[in-house]
């Protein structure tokens, strides 16, 4: 009698734990499920930026040329981009890659990539020419959000490590 309640006892422990150790993997993945589904405003497009910053008739006309020559370029580039990385994928797919043009073809890339980022560095500057001082600062505070999101650019704030502070 007593070794069928030890036995009893037993199985009902180890129920108890298999049901806390679920408990506790649901929560947790809750957890991390909710912080991936979170849903976030889409970046509005550089078009609308520049639409939103109540231009005068002369600064419309200088941007929207300005702006379809920098679209012209940087979609030249983007094509440029996509066909160095098709490259660069099938040289990673050969039997025996070839380091060497492997290695080439990703500094092409990343000389491509800056080209791009200069481009549209370059796009940025002649824009703030053309603005307003009121009208420059709202342009790169949107163009922060772009980049960064709804908070701030830069550095996050650092946090010490305990009672000890940083290490």
């Amino acid at each position: 009698m007593k070794k069928n309640w030890l036995l009893y006892l037993v199985i009902f422990s180890l129920a108890l734990n298999f049901g806390t150790i679920g408990a506790l993997i649901y929560f947790r993945t809750q957890d991390t499920l909710a912080h991936r589904m979170e849903v976030r405003p889409p970046r509005p497009h550089l078009g609308k930026v520049l639409h939103a910053l109540n231009l005068d008739e002369q600064q419309k006309l200088d941007l929207e040329q300005r702006l379809r020559l920098n679209r012209q370029k940087g979609h030249d580039l983007l094509g440029k981009l996509a066909q160095q990385r098709l490259q660069l994928f099938h040289l990673l797919q050969a039997e025996e890659p070839n380091e060497e043009q492997i290695f080439a073809t990703v500094r092409t890339i990343n000389e491509n990539q800056h080209a791009l980022e200069q481009q549209m560095v370059g796009f940025l500057l002649e824009a703030k020419k053309i603005l307003r001082p009121e009208q420059q600062q709202e342009l790169l505070h949107r163009v922060g959000q772009r980049l960064c999101g709804p908070g701030s650019c830069g550095p996050p704030p650092h946090r010490g490590r305990g009672l000890g502070g940083p290490r």
